[in-house]
């Protein structure tokens, strides 16, 4: 119940943020992937909390039906998947506008960053089908084991090239002790990119922090032949828990490093009958 209250009124928030602003300054492509990882985070908080809350009432009373426990399985993996791929958006969306900006302008733009968008849905929901094909449990072994372990290799490679690089490039502006205003601009740009990068890092290591003891926890059920079943459910909701708290976690990231989305989730608090609009 409190994941889904923080998740439904954080995630809300960045996304009214990034589509809801007169002076539509959030809307790029690293604001539309971030505004889709909060949408999958948000279908946690507005479908998944109040869901599992009810399966586990009725799991407890012995009352509880198989459609229904499919319906939060799948609301469980779709979110997730989306989540995860979003996050691999984001990092890939990083490397290419820090190591290769021009041709970052040329291919990506808003639009196609919808796109991709979209495409991360379509693939999220073709993916959970599986689980009608291998059940919950094998899904779930299988889904750690891809899904989750080529996000955490995709976000540790992307943004260890993304660091090397943002220090070699600071390093060679130092070197030059040039301040002509050109070389000004592109340091504060650079600088603006970091900043962006570091938010997305700390995202990362939240992640790490949440899905790895997720993981473990994911083998522990699909290998362990001597564990009680009281043992069983406990890490099994744990595990729960987990990926869903990243969904609560997230939104909070953004306003606390980026001073743009500060000040459009200050706008939206106060915001005056008709000032938003999406147009």
């Amino acid at each position: 119940i409190l994941i889904t209250i923080i998740a439904s009124v954080g995630n809300s928030l960045v996304v009214l943020a990034v589509f809801w602003n007169p002076n539509k300054d959030l809307r790029t492509p690293f604001n539309f992937f971030l505004a889709n990882l909060s949408i999958a985070d948000l279908v946690v908080g507005l479908i998944l909390g109040p869901m599992s809350t009810v399966y586990h009432i009725f799991e407890g009373l012995d009352m509880l039906k198989q459609r229904f426990q499919d319906v939060v399985h799948l609301s469980y993996f779709i979110s997730c998947t989306a989540s995860l791929l979003s996050l691999t958006a984001l990092a890939l969306e990083r490397y290419l506008a820090i190591t290769y900006p021009l041709i970052y302008r040329i291919k990506l733009n808003s639009v196609r960053a919808l796109l991709v968008s979209l495409m991360v849905w379509i693939v999220s929901i073709l993916l959970a089908m599986i689980y009608f094909l291998v059940g919950y449990n094998k899904f779930r072994f299988i889904f750690a084991n891809t899904t989750v372990a080529v996000t955490i290799a995709t976000l540790i490679f992307t943004n260890a090239k993304i660091l090397k690089y943002l220090r070699h490039q600071m390093q060679q502006w130092d070197d030059l002790h040039e301040s002509t205003e050109e070389n000004l601009i592109m340091r504060q740009l650079m600088m603006w990119e970091k900043k962006m990068t570091n938010t997305l890092t700390m995202v990362i290591l939240l992640f790490l922090a949440f899905y790895l003891p997720s993981c473990i926890f994911i083998y522990i059920i699909n290998f362990c032949t001597d564990c009680d079943c009281a043992f069983i459910h406990w890490i099994r909701d744990i595990q729960w828990l987990l990926v869903m708290a990243t969904s609560a976690v997230n939104p909070f990231v953004y306003p606390w490093r980026l001073e743009n989305f500060r000040r459009n989730f200050m706008r939206i608090v106060k915001c005056p009958r008709g000032e938003y609009s999406l147009i």
